[in-house]
């Protein structure tokens, strides 16, 4: 008996995050082309950080500010498409090409984005 039910148990949770990682892939991304949006504050050091190692490495990048109500229903709405809680998170959150990370390594954001086409996106 304790053995089907942990067979169970054990089904449930792996058709769980299955089906979490299927909703996920079906997030349409924000653009047709290759993209990198920085979201943040302008407040924020970590922020100002990732937007200045962006520039010095000649990256092309939007910056929205999370202040604006509108950018912050965008961002919460696919944060939350993809399986990323919105009740508290560190800033900032890069969407490079529908990837999503919160407060990524500069360094390796740097390494991801140069590996894409990416152009300026207005």
């Amino acid at each position: 008996m304790f053995k089907n039910l942990l067979i169970i148990a054990i089904v449930a949770v792996v058709g769980y995050q299955a089906w979490g990682w299927v909703q996920t892939k079906r997030v349409p991304p924000l653009h047709d082309q290759a993209y990198l949006v920085v979201y943040g504050r302008d407040s924020c050091g970590f922020t100002q950080q990732t937007l200045k190692d962006l520039r010095a490495a000649g990256i092309p990048h939007q910056y929205q500010s999370v202040d604006d109500r509108q950018v912050a229903n965008v961002l919460h709405t696919r944060m939350k498409q993809h399986g990323i809680s919105t009740k508290r998170y560190d800033l900032p959150v890069v969407d490079l090409n529908n990837a999503f990370s919160i407060r990524p390594d500069n360094s390796q954001l740097v390494a991801q984005a140069r590996k894409l086409p990416l152009q300026a996106i207005e």
